[in-house]
């Protein structure tokens, strides 16, 4: 980062990637005791989505002091960058155990607004708050600021990813008044909605879902059949490395006759991305540990 980007730049590219903590802090819990965590949901583009959702670093102590110059000055994508960073791959540096310095700049974001940074914190503070706390705070990021980690979160809970009964199925030990939010909190019938705007913040897992529940149909998680939106998702999930599901469920909307018609040439295309070399190994090379 240097010293010519605009504050204005500088807020821009930092409030949409970098207000992750969500579904890192949340899989913590799953973290074994070697440190490394294994393949959330264990798809190839979850565990794609996952490695590519990692801000705990920053190149060096030198680039570190200068997000903080920005961040005293009120850059709330500085402040939220600052919430998550970890340590410096130079080795100069590395945050408190005990999560204050990140929490002072979140509480710093919060303060001017930012319903990211208050998720963040939630995911921080698990253990000191309620239940329903926790999943409107990720309900608000989501929903005001599109956030596609809390909107992730989200998905994979109104989906049953993490093997909860229902969405709002929790560990009554881990909350501060020992509850489990209300199940109205966080009805099931709205994974669609956080679905697309995980996909739409880059999520090739939600696009992979939307692609096949659209297709399909799935009533229950609110995604009625719905073959335009299928072609959409299908068309654009293809295009990711770990896109797999999404060419099959195109090729069979193809071969179905629904509703869009299948040049030879385009048929051609999916089948050679299909027959790729590199996609056989595609599953094991995504589900490597991170």
């Amino acid at each position: 980062m240097t010293n010519n980007i605009t504050r204005a730049n500088m807020k821009s590219v930092n409030l949409f990637r970098l207000t992750l903590a969500s579904s890192l802090i949340y899989a913590a819990f799953l973290v074994p005791a070697n440190g490394q965590m294994p393949t959330p949901g264990g798809t190839p583009c979850e565990a794609d989505w996952a490695n590519r959702s990692r801000f705990d670093t920053m190149g060096s102590l030198a680039e570190l002091r200068n997000l903080e110059g920005f961040a005293k000055r009120g850059d709330i994508g500085a402040q939220l960058r600052l919430g998550l960073v970890r340590r410096t791959r130079d080795g100069n540096w590395s945050a408190p155990d005990d999560r204050s310095y990140n929490i002072q700049w979140l509480e710093k974001a919060q303060t001017q607004g930012s319903k990211s940074a208050a998720w963040e914190l939630a995911q921080i503070k698990r253990r000191q708050i309620s239940h329903e706390f926790y999943l409107r705070s990720a309900i608000a990021a989501a929903e005001v600021e599109g956030n596609p980690w809390a909107a992730t979160e989200l998905m994979n809970l109104t989906n049953g990813r993490w093997g909860g009964a229902r969405p709002t199925a929790c560990v009554e030990e881990w909350t501060a008044d020992g509850k489990c939010a209300d199940e109205a909190v966080l009805p099931a019938s709205t994974s669609r909605k956080w679905a697309e705007i995980a996909a739409e913040g880059g999520n090739a897992a939600a696009q992979e879902w939307l692609c096949k529940a659209a297709a399909e149909g799935n009533l229950d998680r609110g995604q009625p059949r719905d073959d335009k939106a299928a072609f959409k998702w299908c068309q654009i999930a293809m295009h990711n490395a770990c896109a797999d599901s999404s060419l099959g469920t195109l090729q069979l909307l193809y071969a179905g006759g629904r509703g869009v018609e299948q040049s030879q040439g385009e048929a051609d295309r999916i089948r050679k991305i299909r027959a790729q070399p590199w996609r056989s190994r595609v599953s094991q090379f995504f589900s490597q540990p991170y």
